[in-house]
């Protein structure tokens, strides 16, 4: 769990932005970066966190050397792999990574709440509901698509196997689970345009927000 929330004494609202692999929440994200939100990725986070000498030196010991190239470039596919191949792989994994990505994440988020004050944060991240974090938000939006879109968009950036794309997607939760849950479901079937769209009429209900909480706490 993050030590963050809407227990801060803040004005902005922070919104968590998820869904499943391939869905579109970076894309939302950016877009909502583009209308005036403050943006942090967790992905972003996630590779400066597996740049820190302690968390190499673990990730070595745990998956293998030769996950790291002469120049010290860690290779994240190849690492996906090796954590894939069991449960307990993946356990492992997490406990190295979890809690200094967890720690960084909240200190990036809150050096967002403070610059954002009186305005909206968003946190792009692909576990919130996973890591059970979503109490920690003011809005939840679950992003989604057909399972075969998500399919052919991640293979089409990562050049992965579907087999393997597969294998990720299934351990995250469930869509429709995630659907359920969520303040927002955004419906990214339909290319840009129509995400655009829906994300115009999210960010006027995330300005609106914003507006009474300030009004509140007068």
């Amino acid at each position: 769990m993050l030590s963050i929330g809407p227990s801060w004494p803040q004005v902005c609202v922070l919104v968590g932005i998820t869904g499943g692999m391939g869905a579109g929440k970076s894309a939302l994200a950016q877009i909502l970066a583009e209308l005036g939100a403050l943006r942090v990725d967790a992905d972003e986070v996630a590779r400066e966190v597996a740049a820190i000498p302690a968390v190499i030196e673990h990730l070595q010991a745990a998956f293998g050397r030769d996950l790291f190239g002469p120049d010290g470039h860690l290779n994240r596919r190849e690492l996906g792999r090796r954590a894939l191949r069991s449960t307990e792989a993946s356990q492992r994994l997490e406990a190295i990574m979890r809690p200094p990505l967890s720690a960084a994440i909240e200190s990036r988020l809150a050096q967002a709440v403070e610059e954002a004050s009186g305005g909206v944060v968003v946190f792009d991240a692909p576990l919130i509901y996973e890591w059970g974090n979503e109490g920690n938000f003011d809005r939840i939006v679950v992003v989604d698509a057909e399972e075969g879109r998500c399919v052919s968009r991640v293979q089409q950036r990562s050049g992965l196997p579907v087999c393997e794309i597969r294998q990720r997607m299934a351990r995250q939760m469930d869509p429709e689970k995630k659907k359920a849950r969520a303040d927002f479901v955004i419906d990214n079937n339909k290319g840009l345009d129509a995400l655009a769209v829906q994300a115009e009429t999210l960010w006027a209900e995330l300005v609106r927000a914003v507006q009474e909480r300030g009004n509140h706490d007068q």
